[in-house]
């Protein structure tokens, strides 16, 4: 068996213009407001505190992303950027400091 992996690194600003990304594809799914900080708030599981400032509001408001969500965000900001993602391949997440890595690998099967 042979496994291709690789890791999709993604920046803090790279991981603020994914949550946008989403944020403009499905608007019913957050808060409107203005995007403030997003913070890693958990590694395992993986869990994104994004703060949103409501129109005419000095204070910002924080909701969670599970892990799932994150993973979503994640792809469609990979398709959105034309980043290759097998569909059959398996995916997970892992958190290095500040930044987000979504893994991709997929197994191929030797045929002698």
């Amino acid at each position: 068996m042979i496994v291709d992996s690789r890791h999709i690194q993604f920046s803090p600003e790279a991981i603020r213009a994914a949550v946008k990304t989403y944020r403009e594809l499905f608007p019913q799914k957050q808060p409107p407001g203005l995007l403030g900080p997003i913070l890693i708030r958990s590694d395992n599981p993986l869990i994104l505190g994004v703060k949103i400032q409501a129109m005419g509001s000095s204070v910002y408001r924080e909701i969670e992303m599970e892990e799932a969500e994150v993973a979503a965000v994640l792809i469609i900001y990979c398709r959105k950027m034309k980043i290759p993602l097998p569909r059959a391949a398996e995916k997970s997440m892992e958190v290095d400091g500040d930044r987000i890595a979504l893994i991709v690998s997929k197994a191929m099967q030797v045929v002698a």
